[in-house]
């Protein structure tokens, strides 16, 4: 049964569809040489989740040390915050998630159920989805706090709609350490060259034997392991679908109020210098919301979010509209 985070990762050998559901693995480990197609195949998820899912319900925090291949997705409107290349940001962030993670359980103990799926309570509780191009470059610089943030979301996150996606092209024993990989079973192996690397990735030289462009194999826990062929991806379709992303979603959705600006230096301090400028354009317009903030200032989702927030705290517009969920204004 396919659900909103169901993901088509490849076609197997036989032509079909290799479908997983990123709710019931909870958590993926991806490797492989530069050049094999990982970053491909994270497009591949990322097209699949945005595509099927509104920013009410899913959120995203895109890591990319190498500053190459998630930049592309910086307007969305299911981002948390702007993409992040920063390795200190990255852990902050991992670190907000924790906290989140934490704020969600005791909302379901006070509901009486056990995950996130019975939870019907008042607050929407949108999947987050954390995405990591290149973990090799965090745990080079933070080695022991980035493993402990990602130990906790694997182990605790999946309860509560967290998900953690790891990538690298150097799957030592120093990135993907023994802890991570018997917390995560669910795994992805694009094509390497040294045989140590696959038998750590998928425990065979499998992936020493793939030709790479996407060639790939998954495997999750001890079931067998399935061979398959990713979709190819272009430069030009990752722009497309955010153009078309961003333009669904304008004006219409307001992601749920969350505020990450703990892990935000510029912001930690509780004031967003842009405040005055958001709400000049919002008296202008007569109305406000997260989407319309974002693309007048040009900045992230979330900190647009949080200057709508802070817009109604101050009492310049009211609540959200049942049906378009925009904010007018009150004050004038």
């Amino acid at each position: 049964m396919k659900t909103n985070l169901s993901i088509n990762i490849a076609k197997d050998e036989y032509g079909k569809d290799v479908v997983i559901d990123l709710g019931a693995i909870r958590h993926i480990v991806m490797a492989g040489a530069t050049g094999s197609g990982k970053s491909v195949f994270l497009h591949n998820i990322l097209g699949t989740l945005l595509s099927n899912n509104s920013p009410e319900f899913l959120k995203l925090i895109l890591i990319d040390p190498k500053r190459v291949e998630l930049t592309m997705y910086n307007r969305i409107p299911h981002l948390l915050t702007e993409v992040i290349t920063d390795p200190k940001k990255a852990v902050l962030a991992m670190r907000w998630v924790v906290k989140e993670m934490n704020r969600r359980y005791d909302i379901l103990k006070e509901g009486g159920v056990k995950d996130i799926s019975e939870y019907t309570g008042k607050e929407t509780m949108p999947e987050i989805v954390i995405m990591i191009d290149e973990l090799s470059d965090l745990i080079q610089t933070y080695p022991l706090e980035v493993e402990d943030v990602v130990l906790k979301i694997a182990e605790m996150g999946h309860v509560v709609g967290v998900h953690i996606i790891l990538s690298t092209s150097r799957p030592s024993t120093k990135v993907l350490t023994k802890s991570i990989l018997d917390t995560i079973p669910a795994r992805i192996a694009m094509q390497t060259s040294p045989l140590q690397d696959s038998k750590l990735i998928i425990g065979t030289d499998g992936a020493v034997k793939l030709h790479g462009a996407g060639d790939m194999l998954f495997r999750n826990g001890m079931k067998y392991i399935i061979r398959g062929q990713a979709r190819l991806v272009t430069e030009t379709d990752v722009k497309a679908l955010c153009k078309s992303v961003c333009e669904k979603y304008t004006d219409v959705l307001e992601p749920v109020a969350i505020s990450i600006f703990a892990f935000d230096d510029d912001l930690a301090a509780g004031e967003d210098e842009l405040y005055e400028e958001a709400k000049k354009i919002t008296m202008e317009a007569g109305k406000a919301s997260a989407a319309f903030i974002q693309r007048k200032l040009g900045i992230g989702y979330s900190r647009a979010a949080g200057l709508v927030d802070k817009l109604e705290a101050c009492g310049v517009v009211g609540p959200k509209d049942k049906k378009t969920l925009v904010r007018k204004v009150i004050k004038k």
